[in-house]
């Protein structure tokens, strides 16, 4: 079980108990004009987050909050998508939620028509989309990348119909590597995507070295040290999101990862 999924069981229990989410922000929030930050059009209170969670975990988001992460997304799944919004609309804690669109099942086209429902209806709701290109999570081929610039496409013209703009980024894996990475780092320079979600330090490189700052980066992986954490942000990443955190007191990473950005010489 990865540290996500415990905390996610770990909070399905102790949500229940009365000023918890309080005694949480107090012990576990970390917050500083300093590790404020602004990307893609939104400000996050630091650059700390938690990968996305299933779509019946999205109760927890205020949760996550008071543990000290600033943004999360959501993995749609069979929850019907109203309830997803109910979920998104009722978050009293001011955590950035974003929706994770992926494209799943053995239908390209049927996959291409749920990806546009699912923004199209939670457009209002979210903060910002996250379209997963990775090739093992769903039916993603580089190969047949004009099959994903369609529909890139198309979510990026149905944004011009909303009154609000959301950022639309785009979420690679470690098998996109050298001109695969390139080939999909200058469709988003050209076509208008705000940001890219790029695994590991070497990745992260690639993609600000071959952007030259021009497309925010979230570092994304598993965090295990603190060193990490600062190496993420130093090869270029503006914001870091955690898969797997700190072994020792799980609920706490959010706030060890801050203390170290925030005195990178200091051991923890």
């Amino acid at each position: 079980m990865s540290n996500l999924q415990q905390i996610a069981r770990s909070l399905s229990w102790k949500r229940r108990i009365p000023g918890l989410k309080a005694w949480n922000r107090l012990f576990y929030r970390r917050e500083h004009p300093s590790l404020e930050r602004d990307a893609f059009g939104i400000h996050f209170l630091h650059p700390v987050g938690v990968a996305p969670v299933l779509e019946h975990q999205a109760d927890l988001l205020d949760e996550l909050a008071s543990l000290g992460f600033s943004f999360t997304g959501i993995i749609p799944g069979e929850t019907p998508v109203q309830t997803i919004a109910e979920r998104l609309m009722s978050r009293e804690s001011g955590i950035i939620a974003g929706i994770e669109l992926r494209a799943e099942g053995d239908d390209e086209e049927l996959a291409r028509r749920k990806i546009i429902r699912t923004y199209s209806l939670l457009y209002d709701f979210a903060d910002c989309f996250i379209v997963d290109i990775n090739k093992e999570s769903g039916l993603s081929s580089l190969d047949d990348l004009s099959d994903w610039v369609g529909v890139l496409d198309e979510l990026l013209s149905l944004r011009l119909c909303y009154e609000r703009y959301k950022p639309i980024l785009v979420r690679f894996s470690p098998s996109h590597a050298g001109e695969d990475l390139d080939r999909i780092l200058d469709f988003c320079l050209l076509s208008g995507i705000d940001g890219v979600i790029a695994p590991g330090i070497r990745m992260v490189k690639q993609a600000a070295d071959y952007t030259k700052g021009r497309l925010p980066i979230i570092g994304s992986g598993a965090i295990t040290t603190t060193e990490a954490a600062v190496a993420l942000l130093e090869s270029g990443a503006c914001l870091i999101e955690v898969a797997q955190g700190l072994e020792k007191n799980t609920c706490s990473t959010a706030k060890r990862l801050l203390e170290a950005i925030d005195n990178p010489f200091q051991s923890l």
